[in-house]
């Protein structure tokens, strides 16, 4: 194979798309190549009975009732199995995973030729009798009916729902709740020509007007949401459709962004030549930082694949110097694998995948992700090493240092100026409390047999009592004995007089004891979970918080550009409107004095894992060692192909006449970030 010529390299990583049983649907079979969470992911109803295609079932003139059904029936099985307390081992759990795909499979091959009425009715017959979950018995009066037998009862697939679903009465029992719910629901309607859910389309022919002004015109149509009549006078029942899907849109915008990192438009990196001059392979890769293995996309040709080597090992080492680790910890003593484009999906430009140890970069937006994901990796591999089920920022307690990170990230201490407000507004909100008791317990004594001259009494005294002067609450009791001939009941004399001590401890001019307060990171993160589409607590998640908090971090530690590693640590920003309509930039990585703090953490849970032996320590990251000069590959090398100019062709290309000599030491640089 020539050598510019890059394909997959060390073990088989597993699990990509290009390798999936997607189109097929899942089989018991399939889970002997998964570990134990990837068949958690996986096994799900959705991927083990494909969606019907319900639209060509009518297209082929399966009655709009019968198809209702077979949805109906898909979609009274559970979305996941279902696990009982019992099922407290790795292989009780494969065990509930096969039996979960069995089922599944057989009502599937019980429903999906079901084409008329009468094929329906005989479905409940066929799968749950003929399996062996229900058999049918004799009752006390001579009527027979169907009980779960023990095979039955024992597997939680089988549910009463799905026996309700399938056991149909009688011809008029299916038209009445399947025929007619499904016309009801709109079912088997194509989009636009949907009436939106809560709305009605009526057509007026002159009779029996609903109109105030008796100005409705006959054979037009109205519109209606609940008892409400919404538009009238509507030419059509298609411009009435159009007017009430038009209105029920605008209604029901979220206003939310998709965030999807820029593109880099130039990758920068002007650090030393770790690559020595020539094209990165695979088994560099192996040879270097010990990677379990690695895979690109199908569509990259081999100009994509090397840019993506080149930039990668490079961007690696770089993560290496700035960490002062050895290269082999990169991959986690050989247990991370690398992607280059060949497993994405949606918009993300990177992901790391926990199932197979494995980040992926991909072709377009890859670029500036790696440290970001190689977190990721890390996150997940501490949470191995130190007993959490997944990622360690997700259990931080049981590392003391990754719970200090978190607090950081989310809480910093309070400004004097901040504890001095905080202090007035709970103090106020005591007061005012406290005010209420006061008045409920004797203001309507007073105001019923008292005179002018009480209120005044009252009213100095209650003043006496918010500013804390002892005895007042015995002095208010006293007058309201006087006045209705009965003193404050104990308990709430009690709870007043607490209040008086209360006060009576708040002195003017006290310095407030200083609390925390969140950080911007943190509320940031959260302002972007509400604006972004992503929602779901992703944004200020303990995974993703520390993940953009470390990039950042490596940004800071590099003492030059390192794109490919950390080009898009500072991208997650949005533009966000405010009620009064007015703009602002919402920034949800972390900046200044709170980035400096985390930074401060960081160092710390760096310098710890290395005297744990879980980092090791190297003061100089080397540079590719190259027994054999290898020839580069003659023409030029584009992240988009060839033919077509990119900035990202400079990156890819040897560079042995700019040779630069290779650091002994990396030098730390501050941030500039803008605060």
């Amino acid at each position: 194979m020539p050598s510019n010529q890059h394909e997959d390299f060390g073990e088989k990583i597993g699990g990509a798309k290009k390798d999936l049983w997607r189109d097929r649907g899942l089989y018991v079979d399939d889970l002997n190549g998964m570990n134990g969470r990837e068949a958690e992911k996986y096994v799900k109803k959705d991927n083990v009975w494909k969606k019907p295609d319900y639209q060509a079932m009518l297209d082929d003139g399966v009655p709009l009732g019968v198809v209702y059904f077979v949805k109906k029936a898909r979609d009274s099985l559970h979305a996941s199995p279902q696990y009982l307390y019992s099922d407290d081992t790795p292989e009780k759990r494969l065990a509930r995973q096969k039996e979960y795909i069995e089922t599944v499979r057989q009502l599937q091959a019980a429903v999906e030729d079901v084409r008329t009425v009468d094929d329906a009715m005989r479905v409940y017959d066929r799968f749950l009798v003929d399996n062996g979950y229900v058999r049918e018995v004799t009752g006390w009066a001579g009527g027979r009916h169907h009980t779960a037998t023990d095979k039955g009862q024992a597997n939680p697939v089988i549910t009463n729902k799905i026996a309700q679903t399938l056991y149909i009465r009688s011809e008029s029992w299916f038209e009445r709740y399947f025929t007619q719910k499904a016309q009801k629901e709109q079912f088997g309607v194509p989009k636009e020509q949907k009436v939106p859910a809560g709305y009605a389309l009526h057509y007026y022919d002159g009779k029996n007007s609903y109109s105030k002004n008796n100005d409705w015109k006959p054979g037009t149509y109205y519109v209606t949401k609940g008892y409400s009549i919404i538009q009238t006078n509507l030419a059509s029942r298609e411009a009435a459709l159009r007017w009430v899907q038009e209105f029920a849109k605008q209604r029901s915008k979220g206003g939310k962004i998709r965030f999807v990192p820029k593109q880099l438009e130039h990758v920068r990196r002007d650090g030393p030549d770790y690559r020595s001059g020539q094209n990165i392979t695979g088994q560099d890769y192996l040879d270097a930082f010990g990677f379990r293995g690695g895979e690109f996309g199908n569509w990259m040709n081999q100009n994509d694949r090397q840019a993506s080597l080149n930039m990668g090992f490079e961007a690696l080492k770089d993560l290496a110097a700035a960490l002062q680790i050895s290269d082999k910890d990169i991959a986690f003593q050989g247990t991370l694998a690398i992607a280059f484009g060949a497993r994405g999906s949606g918009n993300a430009a990177a992901h790391y995948e926990p199932l197979r140890k494995v980040i992926n970069l991909t072709k377009m937006h890859g670029a500036g992700s790696l440290a970001h994901e190689w977190w990721h990796g890390f996150d997940d591999y501490l949470g191995g090493k130190m007993g959490a089920n997944g990622f360690l920022s997700d259990q931080p307690r049981l590392y003391p240092l990754f719970a200090k990170l978190v607090e950081t990230m989310k809480y910093k201490p309070e400004t004097p100026e901040q504890a001095a407000s905080r202090k007035e507004q709970q103090d106020a909100r005591m007061r005012k409390n406290a005010e209420s008791w006061l008045d409920s317990a004797v203001l309507y004594s007073f105001k019923r047999d008292g005179e002018e001259s009480t209120m005044e009494q009252y009213a100095a005294l209650k003043a006496a009592f918010l500013s804390g002067e002892i005895g007042t609450v015995e002095k208010i009791s006293a007058l309201k004995k006087s006045i209705s001939g009965r003193v404050i009941p104990k308990s709430e004399r009690d709870r007043l007089e607490t209040f008086e001590q209360i006060f009576h401890g708040m002195k003017e001019g006290q310095t407030p004891v200083i609390g925390r307060t969140e950080t911007n990171y943190y509320r940031n993160s959260k302002q972007m979970g509400k604006e972004c589409e992503k929602d779901g607590g992703y944004w200020d998640s303990n995974v993703e918080m520390t993940a953009r908090a470390f990039a950042c971090y490596i940004l800071d530690k590099l003492p030059y550009d390192s794109d490919y590693l950390a080009g898009h640590a500072e991208s997650a920003m949005a533009i966000v409107t405010e009620k009064d309509g007015t703009t602002s930039l919402l920034r949800a990585f972390p900046q200044g004095e709170e980035r400096q703090a985390i930074n401060a953490v960081f160092d710390e849970i760096v310098a710890d894992l290395k005297l744990q032996h879980i980092l090791t320590h190297e003061d100089v990251t080397l540079p590719l060692q190259v027994s054999t000069l290898r020839e580069a590959p003659d023409g030029q090398l584009s992240m988009f192909g060839s033919g077509r100019p990119s900035v990202l062709d400079q990156l890819a290309q040897a560079r042995a006449s700019e040779k630069k000599p290779v650091p002994q030491a990396v030098v730390k640089k501050p941030h500039e970030a803008e605060i």
